[in-house]
């Protein structure tokens, strides 16, 4: 006999606050592309508040925090693999 699949019902509220979250990370991100010094500091910054948006997203709105925890693993190692790839052009272009 099979178990009756257990469904995590959200409120609304979280999904309010997910978007206040995301969309203050988002302003900060615009705001710190008007700084006028380009500097890998800052495009770091940048790319690192795009990656925790990432992470907001794929936990929250697509409900990864509450699956197996194998999935969970199989996306850290994506990001883990795509963070190594960034890292390693962005030392190929700095030193090139």
């Amino acid at each position: 006999m099979m178990e009756p699949i257990k469904k995590k019902v959200e409120g609304y509220r979280l999904y309010m606050i997910t978007f206040t979250v995301l969309s203050i990370l988002t302003l900060i991100a615009v705001w710190l592309t008007h700084v006028r010094f380009a500097s890998p500091l800052v495009i770091g910054l940048i790319m690192l508040i795009a990656a925790i948006q990432a992470i907001i997203v794929l936990f929250y709105n697509m409900h990864l925090k509450f699956q197996d925890k194998i999935l969970t693993i199989f996306v850290g190692l994506i990001f883990s693999l795509i963070f190594l790839l960034i890292i390693v052009t962005m030392l190929d272009f700095v030193y090139r």
